[in-house]
Protein backbone atom coordinates (compact mmCIF):
# COMPACT_ATOMS: atom_id res chain seq x y z
CA UNK A 1 0.00 0.00 0.00
CA UNK A 2 0.88 3.63 -0.32
CA UNK A 3 0.70 5.73 2.45
CA UNK A 4 1.21 9.92 2.00
CA UNK A 5 2.47 11.40 5.28
CA UNK A 6 1.35 15.32 5.96
CA UNK A 7 3.80 17.16 8.22
CA UNK A 8 4.10 20.13 10.49
CA UNK A 9 8.09 21.09 11.78
CA UNK A 10 7.79 24.04 14.41
CA UNK A 11 10.52 25.15 16.51
CA UNK A 12 10.31 23.78 19.87
CA UNK A 13 8.70 25.76 22.98
CA UNK A 14 11.17 28.22 24.52
CA UNK A 15 13.24 28.27 21.21
CA UNK A 16 13.56 32.15 19.68
CA UNK A 17 11.18 31.93 16.13
CA UNK A 18 12.94 34.89 14.58
CA UNK A 19 10.94 35.15 11.43
CA UNK A 20 7.45 34.76 13.32
CA UNK A 21 8.49 37.69 15.44
CA UNK A 22 9.58 39.92 11.87
CA UNK A 23 6.27 38.40 10.29
CA UNK A 24 3.93 39.50 13.62
CA UNK A 25 6.06 43.07 12.82
CA UNK A 26 5.22 43.56 9.21
CA UNK A 27 1.18 42.86 10.49
CA UNK A 28 1.46 45.63 13.18
CA UNK A 29 3.46 47.90 10.75
CA UNK A 30 0.17 47.17 7.65
CA UNK A 31 -1.87 47.81 9.97
CA UNK A 32 -1.77 48.95 13.73
CA UNK A 33 -4.84 47.89 14.50
CA UNK A 34 -4.29 44.04 13.86
CA UNK A 35 -1.90 42.56 16.69
CA UNK A 36 -0.20 39.17 16.40
CA UNK A 37 2.22 38.22 19.13
CA UNK A 38 2.13 34.68 19.09
CA UNK A 39 3.18 34.09 15.35
CA UNK A 40 5.41 31.09 14.55
CA UNK A 41 6.75 30.22 11.27
CA UNK A 42 7.07 26.35 10.13
CA UNK A 43 7.36 24.10 7.27
CA UNK A 44 5.10 21.73 6.09
CA UNK A 45 5.78 18.36 4.42
CA UNK A 46 4.31 15.91 2.42
CA UNK A 47 5.40 12.58 1.02
CA UNK A 48 4.41 9.22 -0.01
CA UNK A 49 5.71 6.01 1.83
CA UNK A 50 5.10 2.01 0.17
CA UNK A 51 5.26 -0.37 2.01
CA UNK A 52 2.55 -3.67 3.17
CA UNK A 53 2.62 -2.86 6.64
CA UNK A 54 1.10 0.29 8.35
CA UNK A 55 2.91 0.10 11.56
CA UNK A 56 6.28 -0.47 8.96
CA UNK A 57 5.16 2.77 7.00
CA UNK A 58 4.65 4.73 9.97
CA UNK A 59 8.22 3.77 11.65
CA UNK A 60 10.25 4.52 8.02
CA UNK A 61 7.83 7.60 8.02
CA UNK A 62 9.39 8.93 11.58
CA UNK A 63 12.75 7.85 10.70
CA UNK A 64 12.97 10.46 7.29
CA UNK A 65 11.72 13.06 9.57
CA UNK A 66 13.76 12.42 12.36
CA UNK A 67 17.17 12.31 10.42
CA UNK A 68 16.10 14.56 7.52
CA UNK A 69 13.17 16.80 8.12
CA UNK A 70 14.09 18.33 11.87
CA UNK A 71 16.86 19.33 13.90
CA UNK A 72 15.94 17.24 16.62
CA UNK A 73 17.62 20.26 18.95
CA UNK A 74 15.39 22.85 17.95
CA UNK A 75 12.48 21.55 16.18
CA UNK A 76 9.25 19.51 16.75
CA UNK A 77 6.71 17.86 14.48
CA UNK A 78 3.35 16.89 13.99
CA UNK A 79 1.71 14.41 11.55
CA UNK A 80 -1.31 15.98 10.91
CA UNK A 81 -2.72 13.09 8.95
CA UNK A 82 -1.71 9.91 7.18
CA UNK A 83 -3.27 9.05 3.49
CA UNK A 84 -3.87 5.51 1.91
CA UNK A 85 -3.57 6.11 -1.51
Amino acid sequence: MLYRYKVIVKLKNGVKDARGEAVSTVIKNINSKYQCPNVSVGKYFEFDIEDIDADIAKQKAINIIEEVFINPILETYYILEVETL
